[in-house]
């Protein structure tokens, strides 16, 4: 039965032709219209059920989709990306000589090729990741973020803060991270009061100081997130080929 008037005027042409006594056809009428409008009351709570269910189911990889989109748009922008990090507190990117006179050499390299650090308070974690294939302490991937209550047994590093060449540290807004690399990112917004700076440089385009070049990696990114207007972690340095 169709859930609309069309539906009920058919049924009393059908029941005019077909029932012969007035009565008959008006209580045949009564029960087909209360059981059409069941139906219908029905079938109206049960898609609206089946929309509040698809609403709450989250959509895969949408991060991940909102970082695409962001970058692909800023690619077709005239920006350019040349104020990149490539050090930390004397840690050089791919330069294992640097971040050995920092870390020691005596590490032990994860699971997934990380060694992890805590600053000289344990207030600030710092991950460094050394892709595969490459010299011990050549790293390529530089993240700092703040530490949370639980202490993991990181080897403290006689650091108060850790902090890059461009003079990027935790806790700096929004404003001052701009000033110091430039407005060529893509905005990435996740919740309320939170956005990511993304800073990328993909071949064949490159930087004034052809940082993809001299380091023979196809794309440098940088990440910068921020939770009301406070960096919280940052993270940069090369892809894994």
């Amino acid at each position: 039965m169709r859930c609309d008037v069309a539906g009920i005027n058919k049924l009393a042409v059908w029941l005019k032709r077909n029932v012969k006594t007035k009565k008959m056809k008006n209580i045949l009428i009564i029960i087909f219209t209360l059981t059409l409008l069941t139906n219908c009351s029905k079938l109206q709570k049960q898609t609206t059920v089946e929309n509040e269910r698809i609403e709450l189911v989250p959509e895969p990889d949408k991060a991940e989709r909102l970082k695409y989109e962001a970058i692909e748009k800023l690619k077709k922008s005239n920006c350019t990306f040349n104020e990149t990090d490539t050090s930390l507190s004397g840690i050089i990117l791919r330069d294992s000589e640097s971040a050995t006179k920092i870390v020691g050499s005596e590490n032990i390299i994860d699971k997934l090729d990380r060694y992890l650090f805590y600053s000289k308070l344990e207030s600030e974690t710092l991950t460094l990741t050394q892709h595969p294939g490459d010299s011990k302490n050549q790293i390529s991937i530089i993240k700092v973020e703040k530490s949370n209550k639980a202490s993991y047994g990181f080897k403290q590093l006689n650091i108060d803060t850790f902090q890059t060449g461009k003079g990027i540290k935790l806790g700096l807004t929004k404003k001052q991270i701009i000033e110091k690399l430039g407005n060529y990112y893509a905005p990435i917004d996740s919740t309320k009061g939170f956005i990511e700076l993304y800073y990328v440089i993909a071949k064949p385009k490159d930087s004034k100081s052809e940082i993809l070049d001299n380091n023979n990696m196809p794309r440098y990114f940088a990440s910068y997130k921020l939770r009301n207007d406070r960096l919280e972690k940052f993270e940069f340095g090369f892809e894994y080929p």
